[in-house]
């Protein structure tokens, strides 16, 4: 199974004669993987090659009506009914082919570069054109500096990459001008690299072009597809996984998961899963992330693939997964509806920005003490609203949940150390609860927060399996009330890390109390983002002055911004995942700080 794309892909797994599920949710991409489909089923390789290499239309409108046409699903016939006329070239049609005609046949004129589509066309040697490309470096990295600092944000949209994948390689100051650099000194573009060949030309040459448009591999394909090992899918990823009728053996997803949050990648691995030959079963992505960027990936256990070769030079690392060595189990996460309104949103927040006012007291009338009688003093009216605010505020919870990893097999134990209202429970659906937990328990010092969190355990019905407890996690004696030290598989504090004044020895707690293995993970407030050290000197004291800002500002409820120092040195602990992003206050949209979930394993 795979992304059809422009069926490049698709047609280089036919020609190996492999069964091949191609999906796309553009009907362009399924329409013209289509026509090359019928066109290789009903024409001979020179008229095949005219018309898909050399953009050869009016070839194209001859044998449309009665060797392709007739062959084509309906909205494949309507399409082309119409682009047959309209279209002029398959290689500058559509938002990526009009970029690339601004850029190779308008800029790189004006820059000097025209030379290069010259001397492919005229056929000089790859080492001639090498050093032509050397001679005019200059000008090479004058359009590769334009294009990361000017057009870079606009050039992607015209080009249809979305922000969010723009996001995951925006801390690197030259991204264009390190693929111009792979391009243009590092591939052969007059006998390899057909990708930008054709690009730049125009159209593809018989000796540099994609496998699917040589002569040696047509017959091949004409008879794989004639079998029908080809089938399309216009719809999402999860439509074409989910009505697959066999085993799926290998997944090649391409960088389509950059698109998605880890909502949809956690999704997307359930359905995925479930429908994967258990042993065969493989998962090939790219990304423009230097390392793998979601949390639900993270568990695949994957291998970086050594893409030196790759042509397109756009994607900075290349993954392969076997999903037999993947130790997590995947299940689709829910969203529960905590919305109490407006009114009750306005209130809880006047109540938490007013507290200092009227904390003594408050204060006066509980019977705890030290950092418990805080905590409750602050939480004790805002309970009923305490969720719904949150929802708004706690933008790193989702993710932990969904990075959250799920133990084949079952038998979990789970302790939520901080965890208020059990909200985290609802992020699972009962039926997982009861697959993969044997214990769960909500641990915090706020007895007003877990007054509700044991009216959502028996509302969920859970009451045999979740359990709550009041206690202090730095204490030695919370041991006598928790799970026994060496059993626990994953520990969760969601925002409560910040809050506990002795970090450190609840840390120290909370390692014990794993067994080899086990996972600590952090939903929290953090002093810095990931790449605040690829930061410009002028931008990287900005950003010291807004943490100074964010510090202060959180200090005032008790809530001590996460910094990279508090995070180091936990004994028995090893990083196995760390992301950071911005995320707004409720009522205050320009106030960011960062939020992120970090992950820890114990080694030992």
């Amino acid at each position: 199974i795979t992304i059809a794309s422009a069926g490049c892909n698709a047609l280089d797994y036919i020609i190996e004669g492999a069964m091949v599920t191609a999906v796309d949710f553009n009907l362009c991409q399924i329409a013209l993987t289509e026509l090359k489909k019928v066109a290789i089923i009903q024409l001979e390789f020179e008229a095949f090659f005219e018309i898909f290499s050399k953009s050869n239309m009016k070839l194209l409108k001859e044998v449309y009506p009665t060797k392709l046409r007739p062959l084509l699903s309906k909205p494949s016939q309507e399409f082309w009914d119409e682009g047959v006329n309209t279209i002029k070239s398959f290689m500058y049609s559509g938002t990526s082919g009009n970029m690339s005609y601004v850029l190779f046949r308008i800029l790189f004129p004006l820059f000097g570069l025209g030379f290069i589509r010259r001397e492919l066309e005229k056929g000089t040697t790859s080492e001639a054109l090498q050093q032509m490309v050397s001679n005019n470096s200059y000008s090479i990295r004058a359009i590769a500096w334009l294009m990361d600092n000017i057009m870079l944000r606009g050039g992607c949209c015209f080009a249809g990459v979305p922000e969010r994948q723009m996001a995951l390689g925006l801390h690197r100051p030259n991204n264009l001008a390190m693929v111009i650099e792979r391009v243009f000194f590092k591939t052969d573009l007059v006998k390899d690299n057909y990708f930008y060949s054709g690009y730049i030309l125009g159209y593809y040459k018989p000796d540099n072009c994609p496998r699917y448009l040589r002569k040696e591999h047509f017959a091949a394909m004409k008879k794989h597809l004639k079998n029908d090992k080809l089938k399309l899918v216009h719809g999402t990823m999860l439509d074409a996984i989910d009505n697959s009728t066999v085993p799926i053996t290998h997944a090649s997803l391409l960088d389509h998961m950059d698109w998605m949050p880890d909502r949809m990648i956690n999704e997307e691995m359930t359905h995925l899963f479930r429908k994967m030959d258990p042993v065969k079963g493989k998962i090939f992505w790219r990304t423009f992330a230097d390392n793998v960027h979601a949390a639900p990936l993270n568990w695949l256990k994957s291998t970086r693939v050594n893409d030196d070769d790759d042509r397109v030079g756009m994607y900075w690392t290349t993954w392969i997964a076997d999903i037999k060595d993947v130790p997590v189990a995947f299940e689709e996460r829910v969203d529960t509806n905590q919305d109490k309104g407006m009114g009750m949103q306005l209130i809880t927040g006047l109540k938490m920005v007013t507290f200092p006012f009227w904390k003594p007291l408050v204060a006066s009338t509980l019977k705890v003490s030290g950092h418990a009688k805080d905590m409750e003093a602050f939480y004790k009216y805002q309970k009923e609203g305490y969720d719904s605010f949150r929802e708004g505020l706690l933008h790193a919870r989702p993710a932990l949940m969904e990075a959250f990893p799920l133990k084949k097999g079952g038998g979990m134990v789970w302790i939520d150390i901080g965890g208020g209202t059990a909200r985290n429970l609802e992020f699972f659906p009962v039926e997982v609860i009861r697959k993969y937990f044997k214990e769960i328990v909500i641990c915090d010092i706020s007895a007003s927060l877990l007054e509700m969190a044991q009216k959502r355990i028996n509302a969920m019905g859970i009451q045999d399996i979740a359990r709550v407890v009041e206690h202090d996690v730095t204490a030695q004696s919370m041991f006598s009330v928790l799970p026994a030290a060496g059993t626990v598989d994953m520990i969760t504090m969601s925002y409560s890390f910040s809050m506990i004044p002795d970090q450190k020895a609840a840390m120290a707690n909370a390692t014990k109390l794993l067994k080899k293995g086990g996972h600590v993970g952090l939903a929290d407030f953090f002093l810095k983002g990931n790449y605040d050290d690829c930061l410009s000197p002028l931008f990287r004291r900005l950003r010291a002055v807004e943490s100074i800002l964010h510090k202060a500002w959180f200090a005032m409820d008790h809530v001590h911004l996460l910094s990279d120092k508090q995070l180091e040195g936990f004994d028995g602990l090893e990083t196995v995942w760390d992301n950071r992003f911005r995320g707004a206050i409720p009522f205050m949209p320009f106030f960011q700080p960062y939020h992120g979930v970090y992950i820890m394993r114990k080694a030992k």
